[in-house]
């Protein structure tokens, strides 16, 4: 190893070293996590949001404060709740009530962390932090923030929202980009099973049917597959229940239904759900069948397909009952219930022969009884003469049952029934029912199976010689057995006097075909008067609406031809008479008409009177035009239902108004102008109503003041100013002129007018947005105190402002400044402020009050003051001013407390002399630090020795030219001139300056500082150059050895000049000859 490598070691082991010490003099730095926020609040910490793509999650987490600082914030933990949001910003302070509440979290659960310090969300505590997954809804491409607040509920109940929103500590700062897939099935899965084909229908709606973006045709088109599962499939657990699994259906494209076979004897609870095979949908190859089922595409349901009949019953039996007076009977089948079904029902069949099955011709079902009757009587026809079998067979709730029927479910009944009969029915009536129809009525007659009857009509009475149809008698109707009633329509305006025949048509035993028997002995009923001639419509004369009273009086005229007749009121709230109201209008419920009243009828006492009056209630709090008709009814039940509008008809257009009218009202000065100041001075000016209709007569008008004071002199008559007949949206408007003079005692101004609507309904109006002013506000200021008062406020001191303004009126402006002084008599003045809660004492704006509290560090030393100002409705202005001085203060050793401003103030003193001790703290300081900085010098100087120093042993020139190459860098050499340097030069003899030889002059050093001569190379033999190593070595501090060494360029030789040298004095110490290494040119 050579010298010159050593050095460059020393050297880097001496910047090593330096650097060690220079980092070892950086503080320590704390990086354990710390809460933000203020501790009271118990904001969150430390959010975190992620999505995950796979499951369409968000997560989002943080913990709960873990700071020990203020132990009383912890007491809100169990009382206070975390709300989560999302949108679309950073979410802040300004934009949280735009954010969407997602989430809400209790902060710490007393029921798992009995103790408040439990809840710490650090080392502090143990509770593990809070975490939330938010499901993002399908079709979802966009960045989102999230932000949490905290809502702490008091004593009281009086909840208070922590919103302080810190970034990436309570709300993220960097977005979370939420992309999911659209929904890609079908929409709306509906299932019906139909328990007599055993098919269960399915049905939904396809996705293009909505929003056309699935290929329908070609390699891409969509699939519909149909799952079958015994539980609901769901996103959370359709992987396990379909992922992978066989569909029981695959449709083509557009299919909206599909038929699902069940098998016989089935008796299930079945989900099916719904989906969609995209083929290439995420690219070649690569299908997509979308399970995630967020468009109501599986079951939450099931459907129960049973088609397994029920068990047949036994113990059936039943009995015959004869009725010798009708020639009929009653057959009583009984049954006992089965106990295995619920809600099911018992099907009887009957035949006149034995049958084991309910498809057997000839069998008829004669009843479906419910559970729990276990009975059933069958009125047996008249002349029923032998054996009947009866079945019971049992139906469950989905109607399914056994066409099979077992011998013990069925029973057979002997039933005796024959009676003589005749070849009329008996007992025929015919009544005029009204509304133009007649009623007839007949027992069939006996003896006659599967007859029919026919109804005829005469003027007269016709016998059986007489019959000649549709001569005689005229034909009405036929009706088949077991009916025995028709009703006959009149024709309209007909009046008159009716015989209603009734005749049977039969198939007997004694004859060959069926038989019309037309002796006419007992089926004939009559006369009856028939009558259909319209009523002539009534006659309205007048509707009159009293709104104070909410009723509405109605008068029409009576018709003296007509006796018993029934009126009956109608209201309409359209148009039933068309645009120009001159249509004529049916009255019914289809066009709008609503029953008002009815069953008003003539009962005789209105023969010697000409109208009828009748008074009715209106809703109260309503205003609408109504159309009001009287329709009438005759004895008879013919109806006129015709309406005509107007004078002369039977219908009138009332407007029913049961409401006061309202106006608004405005004030203008003597120019016409709006005087939109709320305080009146002295002068004119016109009050103007605006009413919101039309008024019976003009309103009035009293003008005072809450003071007493008359402005009117008691009801002034107001004059119309415009009608507005051609503005349907307002109604008239009234003025009034008066004049305000200084003689009126101020206060609120109270309007008060009277005005009364076309329906009677009287308003008193009150109005007192204006006032009466004269006063100035009276202003007190109660804080702070004055300088006179010898008070001062030191820093970290609290100044409250503590204000009032009172005035007759109101008080508009409450404000507050505060003015700078300085010593040379100048002043600052900051600008006016709002207080920010400004107490209403009496809530009208006449006494006002503020509190407003501000760090006395704000202000610098010295004198400061206040000013509040009011200023009321009139503009009227008065302000106060307290000085107030602002001193910052501390506390000595010597135990004296030294003010900044009273300093300020005082004449400067005496100089005092302090001599510190040695032993005071800043030269401990200085002792310590000497040390330290003494110890790492010497150490320096150490390495710096031992790394320069080379091994002992004879060296040749060049090494002794390696070795000085420091010598040469800083231009001196080892023999340091100190004559040179004190200025200590001896006088040079003439003789040894004529002997200093020339010495060849290569160039001048600039590092020279201590030599003053020409250095010369010395000169040796030559010898053969050694081939040097490469120095791998990095650079010291940017510099390579070889800057150190003679740059091998050519130079031009430069003039010679003669340099002297002065001679050393005998004290100096000896010089070290300096070599350089020779250019190997």
């Amino acid at each position: 190893m050579t010298g010159s490598s050593k050095a460059y070691d020393g050297r880097a082991i001496a910047t090593l070293l330096i650097l060690l010490m220079t980092f070892s003099t950086l503080p320590i730095t704390n990086v354990s996590a710390e809460d933000s926020g203020d501790l009271f609040h118990l904001q969150a910490q430390d959010i975190q949001a992620s999505f995950d793509s796979s499951t369409e999650l968000t997560t989002i987490t943080w913990r709960n404060i873990d700071s020990l600082d203020e132990p009383s914030a912890l007491d809100n933990f169990y009382n206070s709740v975390y709300k989560v949001y999302r949108h679309t910003e950073v979410i802040n302070q300004s934009n949280i009530q735009n954010a969407t509440l997602i989430h809400e979290v209790a902060t710490c659960d007393s029921e798992a962390y009995a103790v408040k310090y439990l809840c710490l969300g650090g080392d502090n505590g143990s509770h593990p932090g809070h975490s939330f997954s938010y499901l993002v809804a399908p079709g979802t491409n966009d960045s989102y923030y999230y932000g949490i607040t905290t809502t702490i509920t008091d004593q009281s109940n009086s909840e208070t929202t922590y919103d302080s929103l810190i970034a990436n500590e309570s709300a993220t700062y960097d977005p979370i980009v939420e992309i999911t897939t659209p929904v890609r099935s079908p929409f709306n899965l509906q299932a019906t099973f139909d328990p007599s084909s055993s098919i269960t229908l399915l049905s939904w709606v396809n996705y293009n049917d909505i929003f056309f973006v699935l290929p329908e045709t070609g390699p891409d088109a969509y699939m519909i597959r149909i799952y079958e599962t015994s539980e609901p499939v769901t996103r959370q657990n359709s992987a396990s229940l379909i992922a992978g699994g066989v569909p029981i259906a695959e449709l083509s494209a557009g299919v909206s239904s599909h038929l699902i076979g069940v098998p016989v004897n089935t008796d299930r609870l079945v989900y099916y759900s719904i989906t969609y095979l995209l083929p290439n949908h995420n690219g070649q190859g690569q299908d997509y069948e979308d399970i995630r089922f967020l468009s109501n595409n599986a079951m939450s349901s099931p459907v129960a397909e049973d088609n397994m009949p029920p068990s047949p019953i036994s113990g059936v039996s039943g009995f015959f009952i004869s009725e010798p007076d009708s020639g009929d009977g009653t057959t009583t089948i009984t049954w006992t219930d089965s106990a295995a079904e619920e809600f099911e029902s018992y099907a009887v069949y009957s035949s006149g022969a034995f049958f084991n099955n309910t498809t057997t011709f000839g069998v008829d079902q004669l009843a479906i009884v419910n559970e729990g009757v276990g009975s059933f009587e069958y009125q047996v026809p008249v002349g029923r003469l032998g054996t009947s079998y009866y079945c019971v067979v049992i139906v469950d709730t989905n109607g399914i049952y056994d066409t099979e029927i077992p011998n013990y479910s069925c029973t057979s009944v002997f039933e005796d029934a024959f009676y003589d009969w005749v070849a009329e029915p008996t007992s025929v009536e015919a009544v005029f029912i009204g509304d133009s129809q007649t009623r007839i009525t007949w027992v069939d007659q006996l003896g006659a199976e599967g007859e029919s009857y026919n109804i005829w009509r005469s003027n007269y009475r016709v016998t059986g010689s007489q019959f000649v149809e549709n001569v005689s008698v005229e034909y009405v109707a036929s009706v088949t057995d077991g009916i025995q009633e028709y009703i006959v329509d009149i024709p309209p305006e007909q009046d008159r006097t009716s015989f209603y025949f009734v005749t049977s048509y039969a198939l007997y035993q004694s004859s060959a075909g069926p038989y019309h028997y037309t002796e006419l002995i007992q089926n004939v009923a009559g006369p009856v008067y028939e009558e259909t001639i319209t009523p002539a419509a009534p006659r309205i004369n007048s509707a009159f609406v009293f709104g104070e009273l909410s009723e509405i009086t109605l008068e029409w005229l009576n018709d003296n031809q007509l006796s018993g007749e029934e009126y009956t009121i109608w209201k309409n709230y359209g148009s039933p008479f068309g645009v120009n109201e001159n249509q004529v209008s049916f009255v019914s419920a289809d066009n709008g008409w609503i029953i008002h009243d009815s069953g008003i009828i003539d009962t005789g006492s209105t023969f010697t009177q000409f109208k009828f009056i009748e008074t009715y209630q209106i809703p109260a709090e309503v205003e609408s035009m109504v159309w009001y008709a009287i329709t009438v009814k005759d004895s008879f039940g013919n109806e006129n239902l015709e309406a005509f509008a107007g004078s002369g008809g039977n219908a009138l257009k009332v407007k029913e108004d049961t409401i006061n009218p309202t106006a608004t009202f405005n004030v203008y000065d003597a120019n016409g102008d709006a005087y939109t100041n709320p305080s009146l001075v002295s002068g004119s000016y016109t009050v103007r109503v605006l009413l919101n209709e039309n008024l019976l007569t003009r309103p009035t008008v009293s003008i005072t003041t809450s003071s007493g004071g008359q402005v009117t002199n008691g009801e002034a008559q107001m004059l119309l100013y415009a009608d507005n007949l051609l503005n349907p949206d307002k109604g008239p408007e009234y003025y009034y002129a008066f004049d305000i003079s200084n003689s009126i005692s101020p206060g609120v101004l109270n309007f008060s007018i009277e005005a009364v609507d076309e329906s009677s309904n009287t308003a008193f109006l009150f109005w007192n947005e204006k006032s009466l002013d004269a006063q100035r506000p009276q202003l007190s200021v109660y804080s702070p105190s004055s300088e006179d008062d010898g008070s001062k406020y030191l820093y970290g001191e609290v100044i409250t402002i503590y204000a009032g303004a009172s005035d007759d009126v109101r008080v508009d402006t409450l404000q507050y400044k505060f003015v700078s002084y300085t010593e040379s008599g100048f002043s600052e003045t900051l600008a006016w402020v709002e207080p920010d809660a400004v107490q209403d004492i009496n809530g009208d704006g006449t006494a006002l009050l503020f509190t407003h509290e501000i760090s006395a560090g704000n202000f610098d030393p010295g004198r400061h003051s206040v000013v509040v100002r009011a200023i009321d409705s009139a503009g009227n202005e008065v302000s106060d001013e307290v000085i107030f001085i602002v001193d910052y203060c501390r506390n000595r050793e010597d135990g004296t407390t030294v003010c900044n401003y009273e300093e300020e103030l005082k004449d400067d003193p005496e100089p005092v002399i302090v001599e510190p001790s040695f032993s005071d703290p800043p030269y401990v300081f200085v002792w310590v630090s000497s040390g330290i900085a003494f110890i790492s010098i010497i150490l320096m100087l150490l390495v710096i020795s031992a790394g320069m120093k080379g091994p002992k042993k004879n060296r040749s020139d060049d090494e002794y030219d390696d070795d000085d190459w420091m010598s040469e860098f800083i231009g001196t050499t080892q023999d340091v001139d100190m004559d040179l340097i004190t200025n200590t030069t001896q006088p040079v003899p003439a003789e040894q300056s004529k002997d200093v030889p020339e010495i060849e002059e290569e160039g001048e050093d600039p590092f020279a500082v201590n030599v003053l001569q020409r250095k010369a190379r010395r000169s040796k033999p030559k010898s053969e150059p050694e081939p040097e190593p490469e120095d791998d070595d990095d650079s010291f501090f940017g510099l390579d050895d070889d800057d150190f060494e003679d740059e091998e360029v050519e130079e031009k030789p430069k003039p010679k000049r003669k340099v002297g040298r002065r001679i050393a004095p005998r004290n100096a110490p000896k010089r070290r000859p300096t070599r350089r290494r020779k250019s190997e040119d």
